[in-house]
């Protein structure tokens, strides 16, 4: 049960949040506990590979077990969604301004950061289907949070829609593995020998990890998540119920290479990439232009994992988990100065707080993968994991990425009007929005280590350098961040929509077909339902009759012999008509 203390803590904290209700304390107390979980987190790096199980009921012979691990893995994401949950609920407390929302935001903040964590240190199928489910109901009511606001209700529906899924394909797919292995403990399923309930198996994994990981064609859901608060968006993009998927996979990767689905990872990756880059080249929401972001930097993952490079997708979803949160936490500043503004082209002023600026520009940088910060090793990892067609794919998908996340620092730094009342706006930003993020920063700046470290710590080959390569993908980067220099730091006036625009703007597209998926399981629905009541309706109608011939018997029967003999003469003559 070693492993479980790092929950205990989070757990805790989230009923005293009910208890202390709307004071401000509440967020110092979850900010607190999260603290000592990610204390606890780093105490477990000690205990390597520890493995506990407790028994949770019987069916007959067999006992179900809930079952947990401390591998290097499992440990690398408990540290990070401990971490970033600690940063996460101290950006919260001075974010949630409303007494009567603390409460309640953060009991369900820190549920689902005890979800994720669970999920974390599972080591068979049952736990992390726990943590998994979990997640999808805290996140369903997180980011329906404001449920008053018009479009919340309807990007909260749509969120929990899409994963239950692949939730019902994982369910379906733990039946085929206990039925073909009589267990639901990774190890024992990773050692089995190989058949082909494996390759049916995780194919049924992979549509519930596309639709976690908001994958072509399950993506979209993750930009409508945005109408939630920031820090969920932080918290939801950065370390937690997106990285799942990923995860999930990561830990199973042999059994996905065995069953030869490692070009559906590719395949599906390399669309996602394409769609989230187009769409975050023209968004105008300012966390939207993120969350594509981040459905692109999940679909690098699925590709490193695609190509069996275990360490690459794995540096890629540490350092990401950085310059992401980072970045989000910048954003609802941004739009904090802006009076919730969430439209790009209507925020301004963004310099005039440095701390803000600094840790924006330093997290975008990252994000582009300009050289030396984490994001360029993590991206330049994977693509030097992937085949040369790929590679050049890739190459220009950083020109289209350092162009939209340069546009994204540039547009909100432009001066106003009246420059004083953008320095006014933004003073008034309190410490606890902006520490965290500078931390993360710093976080950023540091996470380049991980190029070296993370392969020793995860057992697995060291990640080479190329110099051509490196060189490349700078080249890239430096192309996009030129484009976007010219177009809208020296002329930040919004760029007419054209064809290209409504092209690479893919996103009505994409909900026009999930519209015409949904009317047509609807309309075969109602099919099936019109021809259910027609057959009920004939078997009524034929009991009527025979009701109806009973009765009309009934009268017959009145003693009369002649009557009789005249219907069993009328008898016989019908069944020489029909047998004649």
């Amino acid at each position: 049960m070693l492993p479980v203390m790092a929950l205990i803590p989070v757990i805790i904290a989230a009923f005293l949040a009910l208890v202390t209700g709307s004071r401000r304390l509440t967020g110092y107390v979850a900010t607190f506990a999260a603290a000592i979980s990610f204390a606890l987190s780093i105490l477990l790096l000690y205990n390597h590979s520890l493995h506990s199980e407790v028994a949770w009921f019987s069916i007959g012979s067999y006992t179900v077990h809930l079952s947990f691990t401390t591998a290097p893995l499992n440990m690398l994401l408990l540290l990070i969604v401990s971490g970033i949950g600690t940063l996460i609920c101290w950006y919260s407390v001075g974010y949630i301004e409303v007494p009567s929302q603390r409460g309640r935001f953060f009991f369900e903040l820190l549920v689902f950061m005890a979800a994720m964590m669970l999920f974390a240190i599972s080591a068979n199928f049952v736990t992390m289907f726990i943590g998994w489910e979990l997640l999808g109901v805290t996140s369903y009511l997180l980011i329906g949070f404001w449920h008053w606001k018009e479009k919340v209700p309807r990007a909260a529906r749509k969120s929990i829609t899409t994963i239950i899924i692949g939730d019902i394909a994982i369910l379906m797919a733990m039946i085929i593995l206990w039925s073909s292995y009589h267990t639901f403990n990774f190890s024992s399923i990773l050692s089995a020998p190989y058949s082909s309930a494996i390759t049916v198996s995780m194919s049924l994994v992979l549509i519930g990890v596309f639709t976690k990981s908001a994958q072509f064609p399950f993506h979209e859901w993750l930009a409508d998540a945005m109408e939630g608060p920031t820090p969920v968006s932080a918290f939801l993009h950065s370390s937690t119920m997106v990285k799942a998927g990923v995860f999930l996979v990561a830990v199973l990767l042999p059994l996905f290479i065995k069953a030869g689905l490692g070009p559906v990872l590719v395949a599906v990756g390399i669309v996602t990439v394409v769609l989230g880059a187009s769409n975050a080249l023209t968004e105008h929401h300012i966390k939207r232009v993120l969350a594509y972001s981040t459905i692109e930097d999940l679909g690098l993952m699925f590709i490193a994992l695609g190509f069996n490079a275990l360490a690459a997708a794995m540096l890629l979803f540490l350092v990401q988990a950085f310059y992401k949160a980072a970045i989000f936490m910048g954003a609802g500043s941004i739009m904090r100065a802006n009076d919730e503004d969430t439209e790009i082209f209507n925020s301004y002023g963004s310099g005039a707080n440095r701390m803000l600026f600094v840790s924006n520009a330093i997290a975008a940088v990252s994000l582009a993968g300009i050289f030396p910060l984490s994001g360029f090793f993590g991206k330049f990892a994977v693509e030097s994991a992937v085949s040369i067609p790929v590679y050049i794919l890739l190459l220009v998908i950083d020109i289209a990425s350092s162009a939209y996340i340069f546009r994204w620092l540039f547009i909100p730094m432009r001066a106003p009007e009246h420059a004083s009342l953008s320095k006014a706006r933004y003073s008034h930003i309190p410490l606890s929005m902006l520490v965290p993020e500078a931390i993360l920063a710093v976080a950023v700046v540091a996470g380049g280590y991980a190029f070296i470290a993370l392969p020793g710590y995860l057992s697995l080959h060291p990640l080479g350098v190329s110099a051509i390569g490196a060189m490349l993908e700078s080249v890239m980067v430096i192309a996009g961040f030129a484009a976007a220099y010219v177009i809208y730091r020296k002329n930040p006036e919004r760029i007419p929509y054209t064809r290209l625009h409504k092209l690479a703007f893919n996103n009505p597209y994409t909900n026009s077909a999930y519209s015409v998926i949904a009317k047509s399981f609807y309309a075969a629905g109602y099919a099936i339902s019109g021809l259910n009541t027609a057959i009920d309706d004939i078997f009524e109608d034929a009991g009527d009759a025979f009701k109806y011939f009973g009765s009309a018997g009934r009268r017959i029967e009145n003693g009369q012999l002649r009557l009789y003999a005249l219907v069993f003469v009328l008898g016989i003559i019908a069944l020489f008509i029909i047998f004649g």
